[in-house]
């Protein structure tokens, strides 16, 4: 979604982009920094109506900022983004970054095939092209980063309880993805893509802690990976047949 937002971007405000995947435990390795003249467009999905708490330390140490002008953007998988664009605003803020306007916008949900299957859709595609419209105009309103407008945020509120099918409390913090041998080869895709690295190189065994963000399921070419503890399945299943209306996208400018 960064990607689509700094295209649309690039080409009203015909600058050149840069793009930075901080998805990685390498990639947050390094530490970053943006000056004034660098307009900043930081994502990241929404985890329980909050940033992820598990990557969040590590975008506070790693990112670095100099009045640099930021836009928030969050996706959500169909159910809410709750406050997670205040706190990755806040995140934003707290090492100088001045953050103008902010964005929750619908993707996939991660846990099912079936939830906002198709989004980002054109019409989402329009919108945020209709916010790069509105992007620009408040920044050529702007004489520096200093005279930009904060937007209204509010309070970065609590952690979303997920819930089962018969609506009780669902704990599946431990959850790990199992690995159906006769399909896999082995290849070290899931290996790869675990933005934690909790999954060994043998491919199977997750030593790590496990947030549930389906990156190893979603690159295994074999279908070799899932989850079956009966909490999270149940949870999977009530967001099915709850979050089943069309959720809108929001913009805070």
């Amino acid at each position: 979604m960064a990607a689509k937002l700094a295209g649309f971007l690039s080409k009203k405000l015909s600058v050149p982009v840069e793009n930075t995947a901080l998805n990685l435990m390498e990639d947050r390795e390094k530490e970053y920094f943006f000056g004034p003249d660098e307009l900043v467009i930081l994502t990241v999905p929404t985890y329980a109506d909050r940033v992820p708490n598990k990557i969040e330390p590590d975008l506070r140490r790693i990112l670095h900022f100099d009045k640099s002008p930021a836009v928030a953007l969050v996706s959500y998988g169909n159910r809410s983004y709750g406050t997670a664009p205040a706190e990755l605003a806040d995140i934003l803020k707290s090492d100088g970054a001045k953050v103008f306007t902010a964005g929750a916008f619908v993707c996939r949900h991660v846990f099912s095939e079936f939830l906002s299957k198709a989004r980002p859709d054109r019409y989402d595609r329009a919108e945020m092209d209709g916010w790069a419209d509105q992007i620009v105009s408040v920044i050529h309103q702007a004489e520096s980063s200093d005279d930009l407008p904060e937007p209204e945020l509010g309070e970065i509120g609590e952690y979303y309880k997920p819930l089962k099918e018969d609506m009780t409390p669902a704990k599946f913090l431990k959850a790990k993805p199992k690995t159906d041998i006769d399909h896999c080869y082995f290849c070290g895709l899931c290996v790869r893509s675990c933005p934690m690295g909790s999954i060994d190189d043998d491919c199977i065994t997750v030593s790590g802690v496990c947030i549930k963000c389906h990156a190893c399921v979603r690159s295994c070419p074999e279908r070799a990976k899932y989850f079956d503890d009966p909490d999270f399945l149940s949870h999977v299943k009530m967001l099915e047949s709850i979050c089943v209306e069309r959720a809108e996208n929001r913009i805070f400018i």
